[in-house]
């Protein structure tokens, strides 16, 4: 069976679960070896999957703990790989203002994304499209090698990838002044997002950044809570943005220095190379089955 193939079913199961899972948890639903797993994630890389070794806690589910448990060094415990789906899919902004008739994102209706349409009741009264199965949406769909997700999987995915389904982001916060509030009068009483606005998009070049970019921290998650927000999708979201903001960096540092970027792509290849010398047998998706638990908390 196609790597495209197995990587949609893998996204599949992973929104399932809630848009992460660990490896051991996920190799429940497919017929792989722990080796052929990571083999084949590894291969379809971040753009698709994000692995991460994180430490293991124990514990009520701490949000700001997740997003720590990636971001490097270790306690001495006990670690996990854990898996995190990542896609480039996008709704079209342009569709959402009335401004579209077709491109290569989702012509969905955003409010109903969030599940906050008017009329998600009565579907057909909205001028936007609430049917993901739609021409456009089935193309940019299997473009994106994540035809089979229903809308739940799907609404899982883009709330931990695309921006526009984040609060709007404060321009003023963004436009500097005040480390805290920028130019932002309202201070905390503003009903917009007060984080880096480049960030969220993977674009903030600094690496010292006078703009907040936790979007997970005591401050923000009464907010993130009235907006109804899923909160484990935030963690994901700044799970990942962190990690490419980390590589943004990493590239641009190469660039300044070639003779590190060779390095770096010559280990890149062995890694790849050696990564293709386990493949053994044929993936074959096993039937659906609840996921074992072998390590305790949420990944």
């Amino acid at each position: 069976m196609a790597d495209v193939t197995v990587c949609s079913f893998l996204t599949k199961v992973l929104c399932a679960h809630g848009g992460r899972m660990f490896l051991q948890d996920l190799r429940g639903h497919v017929e792989l070896s722990e080796a052929r797993l990571r083999a084949v994630l590894r291969r379809a890389g971040p753009e698709r999957f994000l692995l991460q070794d994180v430490e293991l806690r124990d514990g009520p589910w701490d949000p700001e703990a997740e997003v720590e448990a990636g971001a490097g060094g270790s306690g001495g415990g006990a670690q996990a790989c854990r898996v995190v789906a990542v896609s480039s899919a996008r709704l079209c902004a342009r569709y959402q203002r009335g401004e579209c008739q077709a491109c290569d994102q989702l012509h969905f209706c955003r409010r109903h994304m969030l599940g906050k349409c008017p009329h998600r009741d009565c579907w057909s009264t909205c001028t936007l499209s609430h049917d993901i199965h739609t021409p456009i949406n089935i193309q940019v769909l299997k473009k994106h090698g994540i035809f089979g997700l229903n809308e739940a999987q799907l609404r899982i995915l883009l709330l931990q990838n695309d921006p526009c389904l984040l609060p709007e982001v404060c321009l003023l916060y963004n436009k500097g002044g005040d480390p805290l509030y920028g130019y932002c009068n309202l201070k905390d009483k503003c009903t917009k997002f007060h984080v880096c606005k480049s960030f969220v998009r993977g674009e903030c070049t600094l690496q010292t950044c006078r703009r907040s970019h936790q979007l997970i921290h005591a401050a923000t998650l009464k907010f993130l809570e009235d907006q109804e927000l899923s909160i484990p999708s935030v963690v994901n979201f700044q799970i990942i943005s962190a990690y490419r903001h980390t590589k943004l960096h990493q590239m641009l540092e190469d660039k300044d220095n070639p003779t590190c970027a060779e390095h770096s792509q010559g280990l890149e290849k062995q890694g790849t190379l050696a990564t293709m010398a386990t493949e053994a047998r044929p993936l074959v998706p096993a039937p659906a089955q609840s996921s074992r638990k072998p390590y305790p908390g949420k990944p």
